[in-house]
């Protein structure tokens, strides 16, 4: 009898320690981006010129590929970096058509990535497993593995494009 009260009081006390200490809840990592989205992806912007997104699992970089082969306007988002370039990833559902990204998360708008999703698109007759973005005034962007020489970018015109975002 003594031997199991010891052993209540014994566990109670431990149990009562490990509740001032603060316990940490292991869960997906914010900093590893989907595999679903990961690639080299283009969307032809005109003249032979491209918007360029690569998604590793830790990084996220976009720049404008020219003509000529050079590169404009580098921004890299990983998870080392500081601030608006801070790679966050957040997986949004709510209010959305489907699974929707969120990949860092800036003071302002305009410093966010748009957020990204996986879809299927047809551009100039083929269809094509595309990425796609939302950016404000209901444009959404649709960026290819392979550099086309047509554009899949498109506006939606109606009055719920919340519901747009995802599919």
């Amino acid at each position: 009898m003594k031997k199991s009260l010891k052993l209540i009081v014994a566990t109670l006390a431990i149990g009562n320690l490990m509740g001032a200490v603060p316990v940490t809840t292991a869960q997906a990592s914010s900093t590893t981006t989907p595999k679903s989205l990961r690639g080299t992806w283009y969307d032809y912007t005109g003249s032979h010129r491209y918007s360029v997104t690569k998604i590793t699992a830790h990084t996220v970089s976009r720049y404008e590929l020219k003509s000529n082969g050079k590169t404009t306007a580098k921004q890299i988002y990983s998870s080392g970096n500081s601030g608006r370039y801070k790679l966050r990833v957040a997986k949004l559902r709510q209010d959305y058509g489907g699974s929707v990204y969120l990949l860092n998360k800036g003071a302002a708008s305009y410093q966010q990535l748009p957020l990204m999703w996986i879809s299927h698109r047809m551009i100039h007759g083929k269809r094509y497993r595309v990425l796609k973005n939302y950016t404000n005034g209901g444009l959404f962007s649709v960026y290819t593995k392979n550099k086309l020489a047509h554009s899949g970018d498109y506006q939606y015109t109606g009055t719920n494009y919340m519901h747009a975002i995802g599919k």
